[in-house]
């Protein structure tokens, strides 16, 4: 698996024109985006219109659809998993689009929030069709991009949502150009590392990319302790799930969300 997964790397970079060599320069560009430790400020909150977010099938803890149990029995399965093995990193990825990975995302970070003591950062790295702060309609002008760009401080990225909590986001506005090799960058992973450290009670929970529409999933998720699959009744194939399995190779999936179920139990896990 290894040696398949180097081939991949090689021929993306032939592919991109990207060579070694650039991608040296690149990451030694990238990690002067160096950023010092600092808790999230509880008083940067942005408010949110619940009402609207219910239409787009957001379900806050305290609401009353039978979503929501669903979404508490995935957290507590995900918090067993987390403490059981000492996650605190998790990916959300799916097959293709359409699968309901950005709107799973939010609603496990959502519930995850809900439980006392459970810090969460959401964080939005499908850079090239970031939707996570639009799902929410949080209303801010710049995200990771401009971190990306080197434009600006982690800290001066991530919001709070007014009426939780425990709940930070930091989203991507825009996309990203260069998305692969800009998640390949050595600063990329810093930021992770380094966010992962500010609080190791905390969770990461991060919304990736289709993992069959490009290779930007595959080369964060081994930065993860483990991932959660997406995958939706009637329209993801049994070959995807055994194709995204593959790809994934070590990187450890500790579930898979079943989106869209005609049962009445509408199961989560």
């Amino acid at each position: 698996m290894e040696r398949i997964r180097q081939a991949l790397e090689l021929a993306r970079r032939q592919r991109n024109g990207f060579s070694e060599s650039d991608q040296a320069a690149a990451e030694r560009v990238a990690v002067r985006r160096e950023f010092t430790p600092a808790p999230m400020d509880p008083t940067s909150r942005v408010p949110v219109d619940w009402e609207e977010l219910r239409e787009r099938r957001i379900v806050p803890w305290n609401d009353t659809r039978s979503a929501v149990h669903a979404y508490r029995m995935l957290r507590t399965q995900v918090l067993q998993r987390a403490r059981a093995h000492s996650l605190s990193t998790l990916g959300v990825i799916s097959a293709a689009r359409g699968e309901g990975k950005t709107l799973t995302a939010i609603n496990l970070a959502l519930s995850l929030a809900a439980e006392p003591n459970q810090a969460v950062l959401l964080i939005d790295l499908d850079l090239r069709r970031p939707s996570v702060s639009r799902t929410l309609g949080l209303p801010l002008d710049r995200g990771l991009e401009a971190w990306f760009a080197g434009t600006a401080r982690i800290e001066e990225l991530w919001r709070g949502i007014e009426g939780v909590d425990r709940l930070f986001v930091l989203p991507t506005l825009t996309p990203v150009p260069q998305s692969s090799e800009a998640l390949a960058q050595q600063a990329t992973r810093r930021m992770l590392a380094d966010l992962k450290e500010r609080d190791p009670g905390r969770l990461l929970i991060v919304d990736l990319p289709p993992a069959l529409l490009c290779d930007d999933a595959l080369t964060v998720a081994p930065q993860l302790d483990a991932v959660v699959l997406v995958v939706t009744e009637g329209r993801t194939r049994r070959e995807d799930v055994s194709r995204v399995l593959e790809l994934l190779g070590n990187t450890r999936v500790i579930g898979t969300v079943l989106n869209r179920s005609s049962e009445s139990e509408r199961r989560a896990y």
